[in-house]
């Protein structure tokens, strides 16, 4: 086993959010696909601007073949210093990033992107800062847009995606193929949940006579969702009645199995009949946390929830879609893929037009998931069914949910076990944005 070449804590950081935990060799590195989490709220090493910081080691970013996209990430303060590398040379390797966000570097060759082949989208420092900028013209030629600091935005206008004759048929067949009835979930800012409503974060409802759910070390579990199954018409293969509940913990992890030391617990509880004679006084009385006992966690507001009927199909971030593509392809064309994965044969108008149509982000119950990073189950799996798809929300003036800079939450469940209303097994997964 090649063992992992030593990097700066930063990129460290970056590729643990990527893989939900630590990379043990070199193999681990070439799952990465994304990477665009190098700084984040509340590390040390990030608040304070260190005098004379000498540049990291990024070369080992050269070693992720796959990787699609690279973003070194918006400081959140002026306290927390850009990204210092200063040895931009790895990018040479990565021959599948798209997309490449360096505002916050000291990024200065602009020539090196030139050996990009896949580069669709890049953002630069300000152009004082660079060197070669007559390679930007080409760059722009060859349909990258180009972003630079506002008074240097690029010219290049892009359009929205169309798509060809056989890729619209393609995604015509897969919809038909994968479609699936599933209930979305909308935040009402203007409502106020009560103690038996569908909601995100708050107050659960919670028999007194049935131990609550606790992590691995005895800590009460936390509210993150629960559904009012006869307020939302559920019908199967979820339960008609009674309140539908997901529960996560605390910690850095918010209680996800990723192994290593910090705690974990979820779970997931069905009530079938609810006492409605309980009170918000006596479920308080029992010492049960909500999201506002905690500084740092993904629901960052108690939020009432309405749900509509929709259909999901699968998407590309599900672990089975470039097969299924391949399959679809061959059978509409005639040919055989040229390539396994779709995003390395098609033009970038038809790349996009499968990704607007068959985006599945958001919040909802049932239906196909999406990921920020990659799908974390196993090929064979028994996960097979989306249960919650839990996304981050907010506005322009308002932050509901947050899964660490953007992210996404999943919980996922055997089609046998939900057609028994068996929520005993379920797998929990999130990551980062």
């Amino acid at each position: 086993m090649i063992p992992v070449p030593e990097m700066d804590e930063r990129l460290c950081h970056a590729v643990q959010c990527a893989l939900k935990r630590s990379p043990e060799s070199l193999y681990d590195l070439k799952k990465v696909k994304a990477l665009n989490d190098f700084c984040y709220f509340g590390d040390p090493y990030y608040q304070e601007k260190r005098s004379g910081q000498e540049p990291g080691d990024f070369s080992a970013i050269g070693q992720m073949e796959n990787l699609h996209t690279l973003v070194f990430g918006t400081p959140r303060s002026q306290r927390i210093p850009a990204v210092l590398v200063t040895d931009f040379s790895f990018l040479a390797q990565c021959k599948k990033l798209k997309k490449l966000d360096l505002r916050w570097t000291d990024f200065t060759d602009c020539a090196l992107l030139l050996q990009l082949p896949a580069l669709k989208h890049v953002q630069l420092p300000p152009r004082k800062q660079l060197a070669g900028t007559e390679s930007l013209k080409i760059l722009a030629e060859r349909g990258v847009s180009v972003e630079l600091p506002p008074e240097y935005v690029s010219p290049v206008v892009r359009q929205p995606a169309q798509g060809s004759e056989p890729v619209r048929e393609v995604v015509a067949e897969i919809k038909r193929r994968t479609a699936l009835d599933c209930w979305q979930l909308k935040i009402q800012p203007d409502l106020t949940p009560g103690l038996f409503d569908s909601k995100f974060g708050g107050l659960p409802y919670w028999p007194l006579t049935r131990p609550y759910p606790t992590d691995s070390t005895g800590e009460k579990l936390i509210l993150l969702a629960q559904i009012n199954l006869e307020q939302i018409g559920a019908d199967a293969p979820l339960p008609k009645t009674g309140l539908l509940q997901f529960f996560v913990g605390r910690g850095d992890n918010f209680g996800a199995d990723w192994g290593g030391d910090a705690p974990s617990g979820f779970q997931v509880v069905w009530h079938e009949k609810t006492d409605c004679s309980l009170t918000p006084e006596q479920i308080r009385a029992m010492g049960i946390p909500t999201h506002a006992d905690l500084d740092y966690w993904p629901v960052l507001r108690e939020s009432a929830i309405i749900a509509q009927r929709t259909t999901a199909w699968m998407g590309p971030s599900d672990g089975r879609f470039d097969a299924l593509f391949a399959q679809v392809w061959e059978a509409v064309t005639g040919q055989p893929p040229a390539e396994p994965d779709f995003r390395d044969f098609l033009e970038e108008s038809d790349w996009d037009y499968v990704y607007e149509q068959l985006w599945s982000s958001g919040h909802r119950l049932l239906g196909w998931p999406y990921f920020e990073q990659f799908d974390p189950r196993e090929e064979e799996g028994p996960y097979n069914t989306l249960l919650l798809q839990l996304d981050s929300d907010w506005t322009e003036t308002e932050t509901y949910i947050m899964w660490a800079d953007g992210g996404v939450g999943n919980f996922f469940i055997s089609s046998e076990n939900l057609k028994r209303q068996d929520f005993s097994d379920v797998l929990y997964t999130w990551d980062c944005g």
